[in-house]
């Protein structure tokens, strides 16, 4: 073909005031496709998006493509569509959050709410013509209006008679000059008719990689995500992998490993992957969920690491993700030195470069030869153990350090002083998120903050450190549960007596010895990492 006869994309242009878009949406007739990305927009964004509407500033267009859509229901927040089928939706290509912002905003049938429920609470001050958020209290000025009644000029008027202001001139003509800017003001919109996939995502790519640019998790989604009944999409993914126990993958984390399992840069965006073959990430996500899967059972099971929200780093997941996606079956030997491989590297890497770290292990992970690989990967990390492990100053659960205290605190399965039973990590942090890691003593000085102040409990009515006063008294200083939990006698004593920071103290350097100990026997630093006996003997016969 030569270059008069490629065609040019035809893009129908037309203006829609936001008035009539609403009417189009409340009609089912804009679609928003299932591989779009997750609403990011938060309460800022939106007050920002009406302001820049009620200031006449511009707003960007929409790209839609109309195409066939079934009927279905659609939300946008708390606004329900029941969409009819239609021949000629406009499905939304570039816009959604703006799109949602408006309907979510504009279009509720409820009456608004008086707190910041969602992002799209929103009130217009009539007195100082500005959008504000309502403060969680639910207080505010009797001249604020809610966003929803500037929709419709009649409702607007019968709204304004009734209410508190309705005889002061000025707020009135705030209020009504308010809801006309709103209703007329004139969105571009440019709208494509193809069955192009192809020629769909490059236009998707191209807007998205420029200006303000998407997540390259949600870059994934929009590119590659598509209606079947294996996910598609990385939401789909992280969804069918939660099952497994041991928590929901972040969406970032599984597209670095998919990347990763694909033989690609995983330190590199999608956009550069994406621009060298639009092709190379299609199917990605079922072709690497059995991979994922097998890392997943590994953590929990080999490595001992029981919810993802105690994983140190993010490092060991996008390489093993390699691994297994190239030797799905390794013997028990390669099993055990990616136990020792995981927490070498979790545990004494702090010094070393981690892009380069995962660059120069996933290079490592290639042929047909399991052993040699881990032999290979086993070389890019220290094989000696450091100074020793040292309590950070303060607890932060998204710190590396953290994290390894708490995985060390899970390794002496707890107990729950409440009925002596066993503690399922992974149901407790599913369950209360961060409230897993409670305090023991809540107030107090400045070494309440310490990790030694911190257990793994569900919430308990009477406080943590009284329930655990009220056991040592009751079962002894020396219970099987404390122990459970790093609180020997001694800092039992301690505590009992009131003695705060010295239990702290006590307790912290009980901490160090938990965590050494463990990463000891999951590290092995000490032992031969030779491969299996069959390898050795393999390799020794072909060199005969």
């Amino acid at each position: 073909m030569t270059a008069s006869e490629k065609k040019r994309l035809h893009l129908q242009a037309e203006t829609l005031t936001v008035e009539a878009l609403i009417r189009e949406i409340k009609r089912g007739l804009i679609r928003v496709p299932d591989f779009q990305r997750p609403l990011r927009w938060e309460s800022g964004d939106v007050k920002l998006f009406f302001d820049s509407i009620y200031q006449g500033y511009p707003v960007g267009s929409f790209l839609m493509r109309r195409a066939y859509a079934p009927a279905s229901v659609i939300r946008y927040g708390s606004v329900r569509v029941d969409a009819p089928e239609s021949n000629s939706a406009l499905w939304v290509v570039d816009g959604q959050q703006r799109l949602t912002a408006l309907a979510a905003g504009l279009a509720r049938d409820k009456e608004m709410p008086a707190t910041p429920d969602d992002p799209w609470v929103l009130y217009f001050d009539a007195k100082e013509q500005v959008f504000h958020v309502p403060p969680r209290s639910g207080v505010f000025s009797s001249t604020w209006v809610p966003v929803t009644q500037l929709l419709d000029a009649s409702t607007l008027s019968e709204w304004v008679f009734n209410w508190k202001h309705a005889k002061d001139s000025e707020l009135r003509k705030s209020v009504f000059d308010a809801g006309a800017r709103i209703r007329q003001y004139e969105i571009p919109l440019y709208v494509v008719e193809t069955g192009d996939e192809k020629l769909l995502r490059d236009i998707f790519y191209r807007i998205n990689d420029s200006g303000k640019k998407m997540k390259w998790e949600d870059i994934y989604d929009a590119l590659f995500g598509r209606k079947s009944d294996e996910p598609s999409t990385l939401s789909g993914l992280a969804d069918e992998l939660m099952a497994l126990g041991i928590g929901r993958p972040s969406e970032d984390q599984l597209l670095s490993a998919i990347i990763a399992f694909k033989g690609l840069d995983a330190t590199r965006s999608i956009s550069d992957h994406y621009r060298r073959d639009p092709e190379i990430l299609r199917d990605a996500v079922s072709e690497a969920l059995p991979a994922l899967r097998q890392v997943l059972i590994f953590l929990k099971t080999h490595a001992e690491i029981p919810h993802l929200r105690l994983l140190p780093r993010s490092l060991p997941f996008f390489v093993l993700t390699k691994f297994f996606g190239l030797y799905p079956e390794p013997n028990s030997r390669t099993i055990n030195l990616l136990v020792r491989w995981t927490w070498r590297t979790l545990l004494g890497i702090k010094s070393v470069d981690e892009r380069t770290l995962l660059r120069h292990s996933l290079d490592a992970i290639e042929g047909n030869e399991p052993e040699r690989t881990m032999q290979k990967l086993l070389g890019e990390i220290p094989r000696t153990k450091g100074s020793g492990f040292t309590l950070p100053q303060k607890f932060d659960a998204r710190a590396a350090d953290s994290r390894i205290i708490l995985v060390s605190l899970s390794s002496l399965h707890p107990l729950n002083p409440e009925n002596e039973k066993p503690i399922d990590i992974a149901d407790l942090i599913e369950e209360h998120d961060l409230n897993a890691f409670r305090k023991i003593i809540s107030v107090g000085t400045e070494a309440t903050y310490d990790p030694s102040n911190r257990i793994l409990l569900p919430p308990i009515v009477k406080g943590v450190r009284k329930e655990i006063v009220d056991l040592i008294n009751r079962e002894g200083a020396d219970s099987k549960i404390l122990k459970s939990h790093c609180i020997d006698k001694n800092a039992a004593e301690l505590l009992r007596y009131g003695k705060l920071d010295e239990f702290l103290s006590c307790r912290g350097e009980l901490l160090i010895k938990t965590v050494d100990s463990f990463g000891s026997r999951l590290a092995a630093w000490d032992m031969n990492d030779r491969p299996s006996i069959g390898y050795i003997l393999q390799q020794t016969g072909e060199e005969e």
